[in-house]
């Protein structure tokens, strides 16, 4: 998990033109994750990646972009 105690932001407002989210989760979708954000207007974020065991034992490739 990482967090912060910035200026923080609604998850449910954000509009469907911002994609860092939307490909944030697809990528743990993919390995079988689950990202969850917490946040609240001028209460800081969270963000927190769920991975199956299986998966977190598994050798990870990074492709840059």
């Amino acid at each position: 998990a990482v967090g912060d105690n910035g200026r923080g932001f609604d998850p449910e407002a954000v509009g469907q033109n911002a994609v860092g989210l939307a490909s944030m989760r697809e990528r743990a979708a993919l390995i079988g994750g689950e990202l969850r954000i917490e946040s609240a207007p001028q209460d800081g974020t969270r963000g927190s990646l769920l991975v199956p065991l299986a998966m977190a034992a598994a050798p990870v490739r990074v492709i840059a972009p």
